[in-house]
């Protein structure tokens, strides 16, 4: 008797023991998740970007960033490019940019800087596949996921008189899937092949990196107003699909204005000349920050 008395006290106090280890775990998880979830300690600000522009089409983007201290936070950004895709065995395969990496920033927050690392993910990079403006690139190449490495910077300055931005990204294709160069590609042998080209399709096969840059710097009139020039520069720093082939796709140069609204909304746009080939372009781009 006496020792199935001590059996049942022995299981009432282990019982409690561990509902109350359990409550305090589960508080800790609770008290965790309220902090990284404390916009207070953690302030969050995501941008959607709404923009399109003569070479790249209809590009639309999401970054943002999310507070660790003061004048560090995480940032993040998420590209959309969906003018350049190939068909190929997932029909479409737009071309998908993702970043990470920290805003850092000066002066009173009037200076950010913010390095990044990202991938793309597509068929651009790896097999010179899609649809890419002068790039004579091959269709029906392989949908390859993390088919490019992405350094990348950004840096803005803004006061109550000036701004500007400056931008550097490297595209550095780290897969091959398009087979050697050699200016031609392999042609299709049946239905079943995903890396070849159709009779009447043409383009290189092969990869290819790339440099991306531009600065613009303006005056602002009033708190709605401002304006300056923008130049932007695009080229390809290596190209395996035929000796030569690297070359520059466009430098543009020419005025921007643009628009502040309130409720964290701007509207900007940008035209000039294009001085590869002296046609006109032209890009607009809207955004909306939460």
């Amino acid at each position: 008797m006496m020792v199935g008395q001590r059996v049942r006290v022995w299981v009432v106090g282990l019982a409690v023991m561990v509902s109350g280890w359990g409550g305090a775990v589960g508080e800790s998880r609770a008290g965790t998740t309220d902090d990284l979830m404390d916009t207070t300690k953690h302030p969050v600000s995501v941008t959607m970007a709404m923009q399109a522009d003569s070479f790249f089409g209809f590009n639309p983007s999401i970054y943002g960033t999310y507070g660790l201290t003061d004048d560090i936070a995480l940032a993040f950004n998420f590209t959309y490019w969906t003018m350049i895709n190939g068909v190929g065995v997932h029909d479409n395969a737009p071309w998908l940019e993702t970043d990470m990496g920290l805003n850092l920033t000066f002066l009173e927050k009037r200076l950010s800087v913010t390095p990044m690392i990202g991938f793309v993910h597509g068929s651009l990079l790896s097999s010179r596949g899609g649809f890419f403006p002068n790039g004579g690139g091959s269709v029906n190449e392989r949908t390859t996921a993390f088919e490019g490495f992405v350094p990348n910077i950004i840096a803005n300055y803004i006061d109550n008189r000036f701004e500007g931005e400056f931008y550097l990204g490297y595209y550095k294709a780290i897969r091959s899937e398009g087979g050697s160069g050699g200016g031609g590609a392999v042609g299709c042998s049946g239905l079943v092949d995903t890396n070849c080209l159709g009779a009447s399709q043409a383009g290189g096969r092969g990869t290819w990196d790339f440099l991306h840059y531009w600065v613009s710097g303006g005056v602002r009139l009033n708190s709605l107003w401002s304006g300056g020039v923008h130049y932007e520069h695009l080229l390809t720093t290596r190209d395996s699909s035929a000796p030569g082939a690297a070359q520059d796709y466009y430098r543009w140069i020419g005025p921007y204005v643009e628009m502040k609204l309130p409720g964290g909304m701007a509207f900007r746009f940008t035209a000039g000349k294009d001085l590869t080939d002296n046609q006109d372009f032209y890009k607009l781009k809207f955004t909306k920050t939460f």
